[in-house]
């Protein structure tokens, strides 16, 4: 009888330290903080200490010429500035190469000429591009924590449009309509519209 009472009481004694185990156990999961999450809206500070732009992450618009963003995290900030406004300016020139050619594909349908005459206006694009590009400025900056350099780089439409009349009035002499400046500028918008909210 005493070892039936003493093997009783070892097993009562055993679940009442596995339940305590188990609880304590349980207590410390329960009561355990979740990994930190960034929230959407959260401000994310640069290195100096001011906010990240919307720019940074969202890009610029305007009606009155075409934004790029570039980055680059280099050895030092000087180096950095420089490759992500190189950045900016190859980003420019493949969106503004975009845009034009749209712009010169609408305005030859629109004139009724042959869609030959777009090859040889889409090589002379390309050249006009990299002089265009030259007139473009930074127009911000901002470092984030990690070093890396993001820049704003804006090219006003009064620097593109002249390039844009000179392949037309090159390519389309016999036009039925004329490539105005004003619209030129709306079928950039047009286009910029466009793309942005695909």
């Amino acid at each position: 009888m005493k070892k039936s009472i003493f093997a009783v009481s070892c097993i009562m004694a055993a679940l009442l330290t596995f339940g305590c185990a188990s609880n304590k156990k349980d207590n410390k999961t329960t009561t355990e903080a979740p990994a930190a999450v960034e929230k959407p809206n959260a401000v994310v500070y640069g290195k100096d200490g001011t906010p990240r732009p919307d720019w940074v992450t969202k890009g610029k618009k305007s009606s009155a010429g075409i934004y790029a963003v570039g980055s680059s995290k280099l050895s030092n900030f000087a180096n950095s500035l420089k490759a992500a406004k190189l950045n900016a300016r190859n980003e420019l020139a493949t969106s503004v190469n975009t845009s034009i050619n749209s712009v010169l594909r609408s305005y030859t349908q629109d004139t009724g000429n042959a869609d030959d005459s777009l090859n040889y206006m889409e090589e002379a694009v390309q050249q006009v591009t990299s002089e265009m590009i030259s007139g473009s400025e930074m127009e911000d900056s901002w470092q984030a924590k990690d070093g890396e350099v993001f820049a704003l780089m804006f090219l006003p439409y009064s620097s593109v449009w002249p390039a844009t009349k000179e392949v037309a009035d090159k390519y389309i002499p016999d036009s039925k309509t004329t490539l105005t400046e004003e619209k030129a500028q709306a079928a950039f918008q047009k286009y910029f519209e466009s793309v942005t909210t695909k």
